[in-house]
């Protein structure tokens, strides 16, 4: 994602969370509201039965590519759950302005909904890109995400949309929907 500040281009956007779930039920619209400052949408189940198993406050901070932080912000991640299949719920609420990736999917009522695919490559810090690396990165055809233990691959796919100044996203790391099943759910949110 691209995201501007009033004072530029935000080029990291550093996210960190307990990991021990801060939700262990759903929790109600105040207790989040005191958490991390306004109202999410809260839903137990989607209509094709993946269902709430816990979540997090997360805690943001957006910086420019001096590394000067432009904006700090809290946000909640829910994870939902079908025959140990995940698809992680984030909700974001923050002043920069944010450009959507992908292409939009379906537009309910004045909601666009985004749908955006990707092959993720999950590299230790010290990894040197190859020159098919770099290929595929020019290409799209690969992100690169650096820190793991050992070079990992994933398919990622997300459903994203904007709603009263809040960013809401569907995200799925090697999961079982399509990219259709994954809009839908957030035809649900939309609606």
């Amino acid at each position: 994602m691209t995201a501007f500040a009033a004072n530029g281009i935000v080029s990291n956007w550093f996210s960190s969370s307990s990991a021990i779930a801060d939700y262990k039920t759903l929790p109600t619209a105040q207790q989040v509201k005191n958490d991390i400052g306004y109202i999410p949408i809260l839903i137990d189940s989607f209509a094709n039965g993946y269902t709430f198993k816990d979540g997090n406050i997360i805690n943001n901070n957006l910086k420019d590519e001096n590394n000067n932080s432009i904006e700090k912000f809290k946000s909640v991640s829910f994870d939902y759950e079908k025959d140990g299949d995940t698809v992680i719920f984030s909700q974001d609420k923050y002043n920069s302005q944010a450009e959507l990736q992908g292409s939009v999917a379906k537009t309910v009522g004045d909601t666009d909904i985004y749908y955006y695919s990707y092959t993720n490559k999950f590299v230790p810090a010290d990894y040197t890109l190859t020159d098919a690396d770099k290929r595929a990165e020019a290409s799209g055809d690969l992100v690169f995400s650096y820190g793991a233990a050992e070079v990992e691959i994933s398919e990622v796919q997300s459903a994203t949309f904007v709603k009263d100044g809040t960013q809401y996203q569907l995200l799925q790391i090697n999961g079982k929907l399509s990219g259709d099943e994954l809009v839908k759910m957030a035809e649900e949110l939309v609606a």
